[in-house]
């Protein structure tokens, strides 16, 4: 769910974007991942589109991998659009915030 005030404007605009891959006849994978971190680990876990966004941080090597998951298999895939998160990181705001 979108915050409000100036969260809305820029959230807005991205869900706007997706709403018009989503609509294509393109071959899309949407990736939403949650605060980027450096951390060195591969550790994550997805939610998809109309499930609750859940944890607050993934690191970027996390989103690596779930990419090259996807190029080495993308058929599961196909058409679909993936919140991605570090598990048990729920909460308002990244531990390092």
């Amino acid at each position: 769910m979108l915050g409000g005030g100036q969260k809305d404007s820029y959230l807005g605009t991205y869900r706007s974007a997706a709403d018009v891959i989503e609509n294509s006849t393109l071959d899309y994978t949407i990736i939403r991942p949650a605060w980027l971190t450096d951390k060195d680990e591969v550790d994550y876990e997805t939610t998809a589109k109309g499930e609750p966004f859940k944890g607050t941080e993934v690191s970027r090597k996390s989103i690596g991998n779930f990419v090259a998951k996807i190029i080495d298999d993308p058929a599961p895939y196909a058409r679909k659009n993936f919140g991605v998160n570090k598990p048990n990181t729920d909460g308002d705001k990244p531990a390092w915030y």
